[in-house]
């Protein structure tokens, strides 16, 4: 992986960002040290896709207003071709 990119886990809470970042670990077998944890979303709007190899958001199925919110900053990464993962 280029040392350029960086692994960002995001959620609307502390917990959920935390959350998104050890399942990150889990998935991409990256130490949790090397995953960045945010709760903001201006930190997402300004990424691009040659900066960032992946971004984790934790979004709860359940959680309907939740999910809505998050839906823009997943539209924004697709259009600015960011990979993301949305962990339920």
């Amino acid at each position: 992986m280029n040392a350029t990119k960086q692994i960002i886990a995001y959620g609307l809470t502390q917990e959920a960002a935390l959350a998104a970042q050890r399942s990150l670990a889990n998935t991409t077998k990256c130490a949790l040290e090397n995953i960045t944890i945010t709760t903001e979303p201006t930190i997402i709007y300004a990424l691009s896709g040659e900066e960032s190899s992946l971004v984790g958001v934790k979004a709860h199925a359940t959680d309907q207003s939740q999910w809505l919110q998050l839906m823009p900053l997943c539209r924004q990464m697709k259009a600015q071709n960011i990979k993301f993962l949305i962990i339920k």
